[in-house]
């Protein structure tokens, strides 16, 4: 694990750094997009669900096979992932192919998967 930087002391009986740190505050909706990755990662077949999506476009139906659950299952899941704005799917003729939306939510699985094999 790497070491982290050291930390400022604040404290409201010396010296106290409240206007920084509430500067450094994320905003209310930055701050509901990030609860609700968390949300999103707080079950483990969506974090399996994520894993398999990292270097692919996955249908549902060659989901059920990786995941080795019913359909329903699955779709109520991609369902959840996609509330929280996670994957998106596109439209090839009949199929819905699902991914990761955006680069971060993969640098964060990343991160995570490598911090745990150490």
């Amino acid at each position: 694990m790497k070491k982290s930087k050291k930390l400022i002391r604040s404290c409201c009986e010396g010296v106290s750094y409240l206007n920084d740190i509430q500067d450094n505050l994320p905003n209310e909706n930055k701050l509901l997009e990030i609860s609700n990755v968390f949300k999103a990662l707080s079950d483990s077949t969506r974090v399996k669900i994520l894993y398999a999506l990292l270097d692919y476009e996955i249908c549902v139906g060659e989901m059920v096979n990786v995941l080795e659950l019913p359909q329903s299952h699955v779709s109520h899941q991609l369902k959840v992932l996609r509330k929280y704005g996670i994957v998106d799917f596109k439209k090839d003729k009949k199929m819905s192919f699902y991914y990761i939306k955006d680069v971060y939510i993969k640098e964060l699985l990343n991160v995570l998967l490598n911090e745990k094999k150490e």
